[in-house]
């Protein structure tokens, strides 16, 4: 086998090296098929009897972006630009990431369902651990990373359901029950659960005065509040419900967080008092407490 080829379980390799490329590997029904790249950055597994075959060969085509097998280019070129127009750039798919799988032998290809499901694993990269995928521009966070499929019909991507990541493994896996094209995209973070205000209570003329752990805060540093998500709106209001101030959160942002410098829309210096806040992304809302002390 190629040194540079994938690596298989349950089927023979046929070296065919020089005539395919990408090269096929051939498996037989009644075996589990595992097929994956030394690299790791993909896997695909089927269960024996997934393919009504006797033998078949196999191809995970790594360069789909550019030269796919089974689909024309330009249907992956305008999936791209209707999931740009409809979500933004960050739900482009990630670079390096679109993989093609490819089932025939030499009657034909097989685009059937599976008689039972198969499993593919894609890799992503954070080598430095900072929770944003590696090359993607704007940022998009590990968190929203999914694995989405080519769909044909419309051209466009659907996100496929019920997949799991391994974060120590930089993978995300997902059931799939037809051959294909896969790639791992993402999208804007609007997850509020985490968000949070601090120094609570916030009394930068107190004893505790100051910026760090048990501190209360200083009038320069502001109220921050803090896991916020890469788009919407923070909204401050009075106990009565009356609109005091409302942040955007500017989009794209990696900080995950925004400064309050404790005035209201009009520029003035808010009264000591307790007051409400709302984070809100999309249909995402969670609201909190804080209070203010001169």
């Amino acid at each position: 086998m190629p040194p540079n080829e994938g690596i298989r379980r349950g089927g023979e390799y046929t070296d065919r090296a020089g005539f395919y490329n990408p090269p096929h590997f051939t498996f037989q029904k009644s075996l589990v098929s595992t097929l994956s790249f030394p690299l790791g950055n993909a896997y695909i597994t089927l269960p024996s009897g997934s393919v009504e075959k006797e033998a078949f060969d196999i191809v995970l085509n790594k360069n789909a972006a550019v030269t796919p097998l089974a689909v024309e280019p330009g249907e992956i070129a305008r999936a791209n630009s209707r999931i740009a127009l409809n979500e933004g750039p960050w739900a482009l798919p990630l670079t390096g990431s679109i993989t093609e799988t490819y089932i025939f032998d030499e009657q034909g290809s097989w685009n059937a369902p599976f008689s039972k499901p198969g499993i593919l694993s894609l890799a992503y990269r954070d080598d430095n651990g900072d929770g944003v995928l590696d090359g993607s521009n704007p940022p998009v966070k590990v968190d929203t990373a999914h694995v989405w499929a080519l769909d044909r019909n419309r051209d466009m991507w659907a996100k496929l359901p019920s997949s799991s990541e391994d974060k120590p493994a930089r993978l995300i896996s997902v059931p799939f029950m037809v051959p294909g094209v896969f790639a791992i995209l993402g999208t804007l973070d609007e997850s509020v659960k985490n968000a949070y205000a601090f120094p609570v209570p916030f009394r930068p003329n107190g004893q505790n005065a100051g910026i760090g752990a048990g501190m209360s805060g200083t009038t320069a540093a502001g109220i921050t509040f803090a896991n916020l998500p890469q788009r919407g709106r923070v909204e401050i209001y009075t106990l009565d419900g009356l609109l005091v101030r409302k942040l955007t959160i500017p989009e794209n942002s990696l900080t995950a967080q925004m400064q309050w410098d404790i005035k209201n829309s009009a520029g003035e210096k808010v009264r000591s008092d307790v007051y409400i806040w709302r984070v809100i992304s999309g249909e995402n809302v969670k609201t909190g407490k804080l209070m203010i002390i001169w």
